[in-house]
């Protein structure tokens, strides 16, 4: 994560946190000091979460290789149909026809932004009648420049402007197509009133970040550069690639090279000496002109891309203005140098890669739907997007480069959503495990009362044994006991204990009762000379007062009726 990132976000509040992300690559450059710079940890092996990848890895290898969820690299499986010259002209003519056939005329018009182009030796015969027709409207000075296919840094390309100058080429790749060393061209009118500055011809390098095709998500960074030849331009002569061509590849071998500067201007100082001298408004068209120049050359190729979301791309588009400002299309790079060659380039180019990895969101800590991370901004998610009425900027090209304000403002807004996520999960967390408490306990507390329910049924009814014991009394009562009047003794209780005393009589009745059972008693003996029938009769009549005992009852019935005894005998017998 980018050092702004790191510094406001807790690491808890990470989806993804960046000491576990592992990068890849072969380059030694700018690549590899950006990678470091975030902390990231680099791995040879197949465990990587992202890869910065050359273009051969990506047609040898990437088609027999299963990519996880979670990995990125930096190449979509087909980006030659842009990047390629021949693929990339053969798109945008054919884009251009089927806006006419589809009646869309204005469109079509707006596809003028590239160079008269041949492709060689397919088209020969084509481009040989066109320079013919050329040469014989007097226009005998008109020079074409041509340029291998696959090559890039400028190697291979020159500039002629008679056709004899070509037939040695043309019968070496014509009737030798099986030599290895033969390799296809693309033939251009070359643009020969470039805009120039001091007198020297320049190009710029524009850097466009490419996230999906579908929908075509595409971000331009604010800050590129001009390159300068460092020799003074000079159409007569055509020979001289160090006159013609920008490459800091060519350039930097000239003995005019200047190391300290580079021979490169920052795209802002550009855009505001252009301003100065040729007013603001037209030189603001010039700058949105060559931001819907990258949109339609993408859109060109949506539809053939091999849309992936493993996939990203960071293009350099290289761009020429003519002496009326209006913007041309040279080439498109699909691996855009990443070698510095003075300080100011090595930190243009370590931020910029740096912001791309922002956006790549290894780290899943962005919501996607940001309008401008770093120096780079929106311009394209669906559909063009366009800057509010009220704005004074048309396009953000050429503009102040923010990217540290901006970066620290939005890692402190997403620490700051990153926070009240992380709170709101843990809050939910804890209210549903105590949810799950409770339904736990509930579900414990019915699996108790249903294993209950046998035993309850087996004691009685609603699990409880008071009702079952009254009922065990109560049959052991009628079994055992004659004694009808002892059930009535409950009646009368009820009755003496509900009903208040009516006079002092009674009251006075109830005491010599209990005297005369205290004196009974006391006095053993008097029971003892009593027979079975009054000792009956007597406890029959003390069983109208003393509390209702049927087993206390029962077995001084059996005493009386000297059950026991006989029980007693018969267990001895």
């Amino acid at each position: 994560m980018s050092e702004y990132f790191r510094k406001y976000i807790k690491k808890e509040h990470y989806a993804n946190h960046y000491t576990n992300l592992k990068f890849k690559t072969s380059f030694r450059n700018c690549i590899l000091e950006a990678f470091k710079r975030r902390l990231w940890k680099e791995t040879d092996g197949d465990d990587w979460d992202i890869m910065w990848a050359e273009k051969e890895w990506i047609h040898e290898v990437m088609d027999h290789t299963h990519l996880q969820p979670n990995q990125k690299i930096n190449h979509f499986r087909n980006h030659y149909e842009l990047t390629r010259k021949d693929l990339m002209i053969k798109n945008l003519k054919r884009y251009k026809k089927n806006l006419e056939r589809e009646g869309k005329q204005e469109d079509a018009n707006n596809y003028n932004f590239y160079p008269l182009t041949f492709h060689l030796p397919s088209e020969y015969p084509i481009f040989f009648e066109e320079f013919k027709r050329q040469s014989q409207n007097g226009d005998t000075k008109t020079a074409w420049i041509m340029k291998p296919i696959g090559k890039s840094q400028g190697k291979g390309i020159f500039i002629f402007n008679k056709i004899q100058q070509i037939s040695q080429w043309k019968n070496t790749l014509r009737y030798n197509q099986d030599n290895p060393q033969a390799e296809a061209y693309i033939v251009q009118k070359y643009l020969a009133d470039p805009l120039l500055i001091g007198g020297k011809k320049f190009d710029m390098r524009i850097y466009l970040l490419c996230t999906s095709y579908q929908p075509l998500t595409l971000y331009l960074y604010r800050t590129g550069f001009a390159r300068f030849t460092h020799h003074r331009y000079d159409n007569e002569d055509i020979t001289n690639t160090y006159v013609h061509l920008t490459n800091v590849a060519i350039q930097k071998t000239s003995d005019n090279y200047d190391e300290k500067l580079g021979g490169k201007w920052n795209l802002q100082t550009l855009k505001l000496y252009l301003m100065a001298k040729y007013g603001q408004e037209k030189v603001a068209e010039t700058f949105y002109n060559i931001q819907m120049l990258m949109i339609r050359s993408l859109q060109a190729v949506q539809k053939i891309i091999i849309n992936d979301k493993h996939c990203f791309e960071l293009y350099g588009f290289d761009i020429l203005l003519d002496a009326q400002l209006k913007p041309w299309l040279l080439e498109v790079n699909a691996s855009p140098s990443m070698t510095s060659n003075t300080p100011i380039d090595f930190e243009l180019k370590c931020g910029l890669l740096d912001d791309v990895f922002t956006i790549i969101d290894l780290e899943k800590v962005l919501t996607g739907n940001e309008e401008q991370i770093g120096g780079f901004d929106l311009i394209c998610k669906g559909a063009p997007i366009k800057l509010p009425i009220n704005s004074t900027f048309t396009t953000y090209l050429g503009a102040f480069n923010n990217r540290q304000q901006q970066l620290k403002k939005i890692a402190k807004s997403t620490a700051i959503r990153l926070a009240q996520t992380y709170q709101e999960t843990q809050t939910k967390a804890i209210e549903i495990g105590s949810k799950g408490q409770k339904e736990k306990e509930e579900k414990d507390k019915q699996m108790r009362s249903s294993s209950k329910g046998p035993q309850a049924m087996q004691n009685g009814v609603n699990g409880s044994n008071k009702p079952n014991n009254l009922s065990k009394q109560n049959t052991i009562m009628k079994r055992n006991t004659t004694n009808l009047p002892a059930l009535g003794a409950v009646q009368n209780k009820s009755n003496i204990k509900r009903q208040p005393l009516q006079n002092a009589g009674q009251q006075q009745q109830q005491l010599q009762q209990s005297q005369s059972n205290s004196s009974k008693k006391n006095n053993p003996n008097e029971d003892s000379m009593l027979s079975a029938n009054q000792k009956l009769q007597k406890l029959t009549q003390e069983s109208k007062i003393n509390q209702f005992q049927p087993y206390k009852q029962q077995s001084q019935y059996n005493d009386v009726m000297g059950m026991g005894s006989r029980n007693l005998q018969k267990n001895e017998e």
